[in-house]
């Protein structure tokens, strides 16, 4: 029998052992997750345990954990075997697997042709839990609370809200209400930047339509080369404002079509067309003709490009 036939022998037998441990109302291991996959032979662990006093009751690989420390929070750190090891806690039994220094981030162990692939992947840990889950946490008559994200976040983080008087911001909307967590896990991630969800931006945003022409950074799922996550000093958080972020990748585009002065009578600029200021001049928006996320039309006008050249040349 090779080792990955013992392996899989092993993890269907983790989902059949009788877990002897506390009951569900005892310790819960914060980190590290189930189906966590590292490169390291030591891992930190971080318990809650609503009795402090109570016996910790959590195993590595069916021994006891020793040199946890702590009262309520608990944290301290745990040795793994190469392969795979089974951490127990508070009911529950989270599979590691520990391939000695590997380059990649993720291990699939395929079970049988019927069963979906065991999928190992490294986190990413949050380095406030090293400083203790108490600048985060309250626990008082026996209940677990959170503070305020704003409280907790911002002792540690930018505030985004507080710029340079004279200047203007704007905020994503978690951003604003103080939501952090809707974005980013306060524990661990398996993403880049403790992200909660795969899909990232389009996990509250609609895509745009793939018909038609999109924009490359749109199509590239790119949306923060334009767009920042937390705030810009353009609407919608743009990096740049105005035509000012167009220019940052569209050097010096049609310079005939930027000013906002009408040269030559068959031209009339409508009153309503969008005006920037963003380079210290007034310029035709780039968006009064294009359309920055996706569009039917070639080249993103946003009209067919002989009604698009009417608006303003009446010929």
């Amino acid at each position: 029998m090779n080792a990955r036939s013992l392996i899989r022998i092993l993890l269907m037998l983790s989902m059949l052992l009788p877990v002897v441990v506390r009951a569900a109302d005892g310790p819960v291991v914060l980190y590290p997750p189930d189906l966590m996959f590292s490169t390291e032979g030591k891992v930190k662990v971080f318990i809650f345990s609503p009795d402090k006093s109570a016996p910790l009751g959590a195993t590595i690989n069916f021994k006891a954990i020793e040199g946890i420390e702590g009262d309520h929070f608990k944290k301290g750190e745990i040795s793994l075997n190469p392969g795979l090891n089974f951490v127990e806690a508070g009911g529950k039994r989270l599979r590691l697997y520990y391939l000695p220094g590997a380059k990649m981030d993720r291990f699939i162990l395929q079970g049988k042709k019927s069963d979906e692939p065991y999928i190992f992947r490294a986190a990413k840990i949050h380095p406030a839990l090293d400083d203790g889950c108490d600048g985060c946490h309250t626990f008082e008559d026996g209940k677990l609370s959170s503070k305020p994200q704003k409280e907790s976040c911002y002792a540690c983080h930018t505030d985004y809200s507080k710029v340079e008087e004279g200047k203007q911001v704007f905020l994503h909307t978690p951003v604003a209400g103080g939501e952090c967590t809707s974005c980013h896990d306060p524990h661990f991630s398996m993403l880049p930047k403790l992200q909660k969800s795969e899909k990232g931006c389009r996990e509250c945003h609609d895509a745009f339509p793939e018909d038609g022409v999109v924009h490359k950074p749109v199509g590239y799922g790119d949306c923060i080369s334009c767009h920042s996550p937390h705030a810009g000093p353009g609407p919608k958080q743009l990096i740049k404002p105005g035509n000012t972020l167009c220019a940052t990748c569209h050097e010096n585009p049609h310079r005939q079509h930027r000013s906002a002065d009408a040269k030559g009578k068959l031209t009339k600029v409508p009153p309503d067309f969008p005006v920037d200021n963003s380079a210290g001049k007034p310029e035709m928006s780039c968006t009064g003709c294009h359309a920055p996320h996706q569009s039917a039309e070639r080249r993103l006008f946003v009209k067919p490009q002989g009604q698009l050249c009417k608006t303003c040349h009446q010929l």
